[in-house]
């Protein structure tokens, strides 16, 4: 519905969608037909994907995740609301599960705490349900139940770091009151959320937050998670921006601005895990690191795990060929083997931190 509001909407922004992403498209197809022998570094639906979201990036951003997501079923999401943060239980036909999680520590239960992607300025909590209600069900395959909790943090039109981290300790917070074991818990996020995610199990690490006594979760997982504030890849231009779909060279600087608004610099360790010593780190819980090799976060995603390596932190670093940016959300234009494997690895990393080994 929301979709065909926008385009009665927009009449002229709908023509250059349109206009956009089939000549994209159309380019696509030639140039594998008229030059069949010159070697392509992505497959074709990659690089129609791409069109798709490069035409909806430069007309409806929100098309991408087809925001705002509107009202929902309790039994799909349900609203969870605290002093200091907003979330949702996903799927709220599960939200049984943190009951009983309260009574025992269980290696088959998991709780996913998520933050979501968007640069810190956009997105929502219930933008990704079809995702989770998918790795849901994957789980329960391999005898797991799996719950999502997903803030709904403050975008950065109104606050500034720390805002979007301490909403997401406070959901932890909230987790762990209701008597859950931190061994249950594994954090998780997308791009600015996987940042987040890093950012809130150092903030767990630190002295201040042990007094506060929040331990570690029991692992993370992090989709294309973007970190470097620094902005190091972006020196001279970051190349990847010609295979990706976010137009990073532009957005990535303003998203950074609006995020730290000239409060924090861009090099320091608070808001920069990259810039951490590996002392500092030591100590975190284990990281899995999902990213495209053809997006634009590859060079930070690959500098944490260095960071990772030298600090003596479990993690796992997994460079899938040719994707873009957050492919292990696992949308429908993802190959279904790529989809399968990327699934399997999520839930295979769950049991592996709940089994504590």
């Amino acid at each position: 519905m929301y979709l065909f509001i926008l385009i009665l909407r927009n009449p002229i922004s709908t023509l250059r969608f349109l206009y956009t992403w089939s000549t994209l498209s159309v380019i696509v197809i030639l140039r594998r037909i008229l030059v069949p022998h010159i070697s392509q570094y992505q497959s074709t639906r990659v690089q129609l994907q791409r069109a798709y979201l490069l035409s909806c990036s430069s007309t409806f951003p929100d098309l991408t995740h087809r925001l705002p997501v509107g009202q929902v079923s309790q039994v799909r999401a349900t609203p969870i609301g605290t002093t200091g943060f907003i979330g949702y239980v996903i799927p709220g036909s599960q939200s049984p599960i943190l009951d009983g999680l309260t009574k025992s520590f269980h290696r088959t239960q998991c709780v996913a705490l998520y933050a979501h992607g968007g640069g810190y300025a956009r997105g929502e909590a219930k933008m990704y349900m079809n995702y989770m209600e998918r790795w849901v069900q994957k789980a329960r395959e391999s005898g797991l139940d799996l719950v999502f909790l997903s803030v709904e943090y403050p975008l950065t039109d109104k606050a500034s770091h720390p805002a979007q981290r301490d909403a997401f300790l406070k959901a932890y917070q909230y987790l762990l009151d209701q008597g859950i074991s931190p061994d249950n818990i594994i954090f998780m996020g997308d791009s600015a959320g996987g940042g987040s995610c890093i950012l809130s199990s150092i903030e767990c690490l630190s002295t201040a937050t042990k007094n506060r006594q929040l331990p570690q979760p029991a692992g993370s997982i992090l989709l294309s998670p973007w970190m470097d504030m620094s902005m190091r890849a972006f020196n001279g231009g970051n190349a990847l921006a010609a295979t990706d779909y976010v137009n990073a060279n532009r957005d990535i600087p303003i998203l950074v601005k609006k995020w730290l608004q000239d409060k924090v610099a861009p090099t320091s360790p608070q808001v920069n895990p990259l810039y951490r010593q590996p002392v500092e780190i030591e100590g975190l819980n284990p990281q899995l690191i999902l990213v495209g090799a053809a997006e634009f976060t590859l060079p930070e995603a690959k500098d944490w795990a260095a960071l990772c390596e030298r600090a003596g932190v479990r993690h796992r670093l997994v460079c899938e060929w040719g994707q873009l940016h957050n492919y292990a959300l696992g949308s429908a234009w993802v190959e279904p083997a790529i989809r399968n494997r990327t699934d399997a690895s999520i839930v295979s990393w769950m049991q592996m931190c709940l089994g504590g080994n």
